[in-house]
């Protein structure tokens, strides 16, 4: 059931620094934080979400709340809801699902809105905390409310939330260092959306662990040859797609066949084809220099902080990794978009690993470009 309280007052948020009396401070009036945030996280808690729980009719223990949205008003008064919130995400799969399917996170290529059930209007504050086992988020917008000159919220809530939710749900995949990053680099590894969740953290914890990753290229190339088929079908649809689909539906053969070397060299030229395709498409004035085929790429995912596609490090990873320089003479020259194009890089790197990451940068680009409505 639904509780309405009387805060006394409506919160305005927290100090972002200590200050004097009369002396100006800045409030944080909007955030998210989560459990990976560890004391800060907890610090937010015990503030407004446990004044919440205080002036609730019922004795509720903090350690019993798996989910409290309170919906405040302006005047103070609140709608409280506890353990109540039945919240339904929209996601985006891997693969067709019928009605009733069950979905696990090796399912799921991103999150993108979290509806909770109810309304809650623009002009009120919000403080939403959530529970995903044993890990908690923390939402809270009192913009609409605080302060002398509120405003109405001008974003979708709900799209805000379910980017939050996908957070939480893989924060994990957002909490790859910097250090571990250039590893991945260097080892020409992605967390691509073409793999299951379960691999994907196989890739990272070998990365972690200081382990070569290719050790999971066997996993990598079966997993990927039981979703081929889902793949080029999904290829098919999309208008970008259309003058490469040949190309595509060739390579896609030739690695089911295990003729590696043909897959990566039909693949890695087209990559480029088919951004630049896509660049077109959108009547995008710059020309399709590398820099610019790899931004107009995620373009639009990339004001998404929590998108599961990574934009911003995908963006580098065609840039450092697909686009890579090489040296004409070194003795053994890696495959990359120039490298291949130029007819420098050597046979023996035509293997089935460039022949499974190629695919996998393909189908990447695919999920960063929303297919057209028929």
């Amino acid at each position: 059931m639904a509780y309405e309280v009387d805060l006394g007052m409506p919160p305005a948020g927290y100090t972002l620094a200590a200050a004097r009396e009369g002396e100006n401070v800045t409030v944080q009036y909007s955030e998210f934080t989560s459990t990976e945030d560890g004391q800060y996280f907890i610090q937010r808690l015990e503030r407004f979400a446990t004044d919440v729980l205080k002036k609730l009719p019922i004795h509720v223990n903090p350690s019993q709340i798996d989910s409290l949205l309170a919906i405040i008003r302006r005047d103070g008064k609140a709608i409280v809801y506890v353990n109540e919130v039945v919240p339904k995400a929209l996601m985006r799969v891997s693969r067709a699902m019928e009605k009733g399917t069950g979905v696990t996170k090796n399912d799921v290529v991103d999150v993108d809105r979290l509806e909770l059930g109810t309304v809650i209007p623009n002009d009120v504050g919000v403080l939403y905390v959530f529970s995903i086992g044993w890990r908690k988020g923390l939402f809270y917008d009192f913009g609409p409310i605080g302060g002398p000159t509120p405003e109405p919220r001008g974003y979708d809530l709900a799209s805000l939330l379910g980017r939050a939710y996908c957070h939480v749900l893989f924060q994990e995949r957002f909490s790859i260092s910097d250090c571990d990053w250039e590893r991945l680099f260097a080892a020409k590894w992605f967390p691509f959306g073409g793999l299951r969740n379960d691999m994907i953290e196989a890739l990272v914890a070998y990365v972690r662990a200081g382990w070569n990753p290719d050790e999971k290229l066997d996993d990598v190339v079966a997993e990927l040859k039981e979703r081929l088929a889902g793949m080029i079908e999904a290829w098919r649809d999309h208008p970008s797609f259309t003058p490469h689909i040949k190309i595509f539906e060739r390579a896609i053969e030739r690695f089911e066949n295990d003729d590696f070397v043909s897959c990566t060299g039909l693949i890695y030229p087209r990559i480029e084809g088919l951004m630049r395709t896509h660049h077109t498409s959108l009547g995008v004035a710059a020309r399709p220099s590398p820099g610019n085929l790899a931004a107009v790429a995620v373009a639009s995912k990339i004001q998404n902080e929590k998108c599961l596609l990574l934009p911003h490090k995908f963006a580098r990873y065609l840039q450092e990794v697909y686009f890579a320089s090489f040296n004409p003479v070194a003795q053994d020259i890696d495959v990359s978009r120039h490298s291949v194009a130029h007819g420098t890089a050597s046979a023996s790197q035509f293997d089935r690993k460039s022949a499974a990451i190629g695919i996998l940068v393909v189908h990447q680009l695919f999920y960063f470009w929303e297919t057209p409505q028929k």
